[in-house]
């Protein structure tokens, strides 16, 4: 052996001899092992919220710790990423028993005790994870509501206190790609992984429905978007001001519209996420706002949720949601709210006694309710027997008509109308103007049929003109035009010329017709001669015509 291995031998050995003697000196220091880490753990959290990271060296705990050099400091130390106070030759005893006070990942390793440094509230038995799915998870277009379903995170005891969402929507108004993510917090204010979910989001092509009355005009795309022009001097296209418009313009503030109702001087519009807003005239509170203000834009209209389907009268409106409940709000000059004791309903009120509805239609005063099993209930004005009942004069309560086997219904100033499922259109009320389809009878208490059309799938009516369509796209029109040296059509006439119709409207005044070319068809005569202007298939369309 030479000279330099001799000396790293003798060094060995002073070395082990040094430890055995420092190691038998740290066994007898006493310490309060759980005292002093409180200690530490409240000077480690305090440095990392100023570095924003763990000390790796026990002395930069120093600054935080008051009596710092009174503590064993030979008995501690810092683990290499400073997550753990390391605690040397403690009785396995009592690190056992300190690790089970304090928990965490604390261990023990040989003769040294690790003590997270972690914060409690930072501590858990169980790692929460975020998870949650969407429904549904494909073909989610412009229109879809979305459904997130959180059941399947991981928590302890199962308690989420808080989620923290990023780019969550119940709808997505706007076609593209679309990432959505999750984070959640345990009771003990521990944080999950983020865990995310990517969507994509198509335009659903296509035309969905037009709307209009007293002058003002919609048009639904199916992507949700919407086209508005005519009369507003209340506001009632809830654009945000009082000048007609002139042509059909967009507007940002109808994105997400799945169905537009008209009153008279005001508007209806259900959202595709089962909201509804309301816009322009309220003098007896049809908006549903709780009070009479006016307004110009698109208000929500609070407690109604989950609404499938909307309806308007002159001066007050419906609402049907999922349930199969029906809430009106408005005027009640005529009962059509159902309330004795009030001039109108400031906000909707569920109407009792009606339940299982599939549809529900306005006329100016009173209001139609189609069930799910055929029959239909009225509720409202029955001056002139429109709610097919028998009998004219005032109810107190909804009541059950002499309507059956019905599969859609309609609804004018003082008439009803309804096609059975075989196709054949009943109807009963006033009948002054034709607008029943019958000659001879101006008032029908009980409801009579209309011979001369069949196989019927869409009916409309406004004030006191009628359209309906049949299952193979012919229109039809009866009852009054309301225009000057235009007579009134007491029995239904085809509307010629005029095939495949697949989108219809009826203001009262004029009816308007969608064939599947993209013509439309506006109607204000029985001479055949009809306005012809060629619409969009789909907003896209639009878009690129108008450049925007």
């Amino acid at each position: 052996m030479n000279l330099f291995g001799i000396l790293v031998t003798i060094g060995s050995i002073v070395g082990t001899i040094a430890y055995l003697l420092n190691d038998k000196q740290i066994a007898l220091e006493p310490i309060d092992a759980y005292g002093d880490y409180e200690l530490f753990l409240e000077a480690a959290t305090a440095y990392k919220e100023e570095h924003g990271e763990f000390a790796k060296d026990l002395m930069k705990l120093k600054p935080y710790i008051e009596a710092f050099d009174s503590l064993p400091l030979k008995r501690y130390g810092l683990s290499l990423d400073g997550k753990f106070l390391v605690i040397k030759k403690l009785p396995e005893e009592e690190g056992t028993k300190l690790i089970n006070e304090i928990g965490g990942d604390s261990y023990i390793n040989s003769h040294l005790v690790y003590l997270t440094l972690l914060r409690r509230n930072e501590l858990s038995k169980v790692k929460p994870i975020a998870h949650f799915a969407i429904k549904p998870d494909s073909k989610i277009n412009t229109m879809t509501v979305l459904h997130y379903d959180t059941s399947g995170c991981i928590a302890e005891d199962g308690e989420v206190l808080e989620k923290k969402w990023e780019n969550k929507q119940s709808c997505f108004r706007n076609p593209g790609a679309y990432t959505i993510k999750l984070k959640i917090r345990d009771k003990n204010g521990n944080w999950s992984d983020e865990f995310l979910r990517e969507i994509k989001v198509i335009e659903e092509q296509g035309i969905k429905a037009s709307e209009g009355y007293n002058g003002s005009f919609y048009y639904v795309f199916k992507s949700g978007r919407t086209l508005s022009m005519g009369k507003n001097e209340f506001g009632q296209l809830g654009i945000g001001g009082l000048n007609p418009v002139h042509e059909l313009k967009y507007n940002s503030m109808y994105d997400g519209v799945a169905e537009v109702a008209c009153g008279e001087n005001f508007t209806i519009y259900r959202l595709n996420d089962g909201s509804v807003c309301g816009a322009g005239s309220n003098n007896s509170g049809e908006l549903g706002t709780g009070d009479k203000t006016p307004q110009r834009t698109l208000n929500v209209i609070w407690g109604l949720e989950n609404i499938k389907q909307i309806a308007a009268g002159k001066r007050f409106a419906a609402a049907l949601d999922v349930h199969g409940h029906v809430y009106v709000w408005g005027d009640n000059s005529e009962n059509q709210i159902m309330k004795e004791d009030i001039n109108e309903s400031l906000m909707p009120t569920r109407l009792e006694g009606i339940d299982n509805v599939k549809e529900i239609v306005l006329g100016s005063n009173f209001g139609l309710a189609l069930k799910f099993d055929g029959t239909v209930m009225a509720w409202g004005d029955n001056s002139h027997g429109q709610l097919g009942i028998g009998y004219k004069g005032h109810v107190h309560e909804p009541v059950v008509t002499l309507y059956k086997n019905v599969k859609a219904i309609a609804a004018g100033d003082k008439f009803s109308l309804v096609v059975t499922d075989k196709g054949h259109v009943l109807g009963s009320g006033y009948n002054a103007y034709g607008q029943l389809g019958v000659r001879g009878k101006s008032e029908v208490l009980f409801p009579v049929e209309i011979l001369k059309i069949k196989d019927i799938q869409t009916i409309k009516a406004k004030d006191s003109l009628v359209i309906a369509v049949s299952n193979i796209g012919k229109a039809y029109v009866w009852g009054n035009f309301n225009a000057p040296g235009v007579k009134p059509i007491h029995e239904p006439e085809e509307i010629v010329g005029i095939q495949y119709i697949q989108i219809v409207a009826n203001n009262g005044k004029k009816c308007f017709v969608i064939d599947d070319k993209h013509i439309m068809y506006t109607i204000s005569n029985s001479t055949g001669k009809h306005e012809m202007t060629p619409v969009y298939d789909s907003f896209n369309a639009y878009k690129e015509s108008n450049k925007i």
